[in-house]
């Protein structure tokens, strides 16, 4: 077989690939955006998190765990999308962490927990002065972070 003739069969496959996997998708079409994710591919992991109280007074410790992460895993925690901490989930994909609210003003905090394959889930608690102090509850494990974070971004080099 010549050479064209062989370029000619690899471009007559690829294309025919291309069509099928085009043909695949016809189901979705007309399907609201958000109803294609990737859980309808993948569907492994459903994240909840959850704290135990969700209101306290400035100086408030607001303990969260995480379940239904991926296991063994480093979770990214953030506060008002500024990165406060990392955790790692165990083998059932849970991992808890304390939110320590000293010295922050009133207001909401959005706290997300995420792991590499964006898989998250929020939970956004209210700091209030009119509120009582909470801690976490008795037997309560888990790192403290606070309020805000110290992302530090490597500027490209080229040489």
């Amino acid at each position: 077989m010549s050479q064209e003739k062989k370029e000619a069969v690899s471009r007559l496959i690829i294309t025919a690939f291309v069509l099928l996997g085009g043909l695949l998708l016809l189901p979705y079409v007309g399907n609201a955006r958000a109803a294609i994710n990737w859980e309808l591919f993948g569907g492994a992991y459903t994240p909840d998190l959850s704290v135990d109280e969700n209101k306290g007074a400035p100086g408030s410790q607001f303990a969260f765990t995480g379940s239904g992460y991926q296991p063994n895993r480093l979770a990214v925690v953030f506060v008002n999308g500024q990165v406060v901490g990392g955790v790692t989930t165990d083998s059932n994909g849970t991992a808890t962490f304390i939110i320590d609210a000293t010295d922050e003003p009133d207001g909401d905090l959005t706290v997300v927990m995420e792991t590499d394959a964006n898989v998250s889930d929020f939970k956004t608690i209210t700091v209030d002065s009119a509120e009582p102090v909470v801690s976490p509850p008795g037997g309560f494990t888990g790192p403290a972070f606070g309020t805000t974070g110290n992302s530090a971004f490597l500027p490209l080099v080229r040489r």
